[in-house]
């Protein structure tokens, strides 16, 4: 809806293809969008922490193999940190933290230096 509808009709009037349409009239109108909508989406896929337990296995060893049981930054933090020894797990969870909150933020201004680059490339 964010496409002005003359321009699509008037690429339908020029004899463009549907596909040529969303390709070349439809996305650039709507970048901006889709990559904020996916980079928020990974930022809160990064946040989800019971549910990614849950699915992953809640394994705490190293996997050969992407498919087997396994372990997020997010679930290890929730597991462990309640009966963790204050000398040294206590300090490598905060690290893990710390981690987690870089990760996190790295991916959002990524995502808003490439919106702010598509909104300044497309003027929309």
């Amino acid at each position: 809806e964010t496409t002005p509808p003359v321009l699509k009709e008037s690429a339908y009037g020029l004899g463009c293809t549907t596909w040529e349409v969303v390709r070349h009239i439809v996305l650039p109108y709507t970048r901006v969008g889709v990559i904020g909508g996916v980079m928020l989406g990974l930022g809160r896929a990064l946040g989800e922490t019971m549910a990614v337990t849950f699915v992953i296995g809640n394994a705490n060893r190293l996997a050969g193999s992407l498919f087997a049981p396994g372990n997020s930054i997010a679930s290890t933090l929730a597991n462990e940190f309640a009966e963790a020894d204050p000398a040294l797990h206590i300090p490598a969870l905060f690290a893990l933290g710390l981690l987690l909150f870089v990760i996190t933020f790295v991916v959002l201004a990524i995502a808003k230096w490439l919106t702010q680059r598509s909104v300044a490339r497309t003027g929309a």
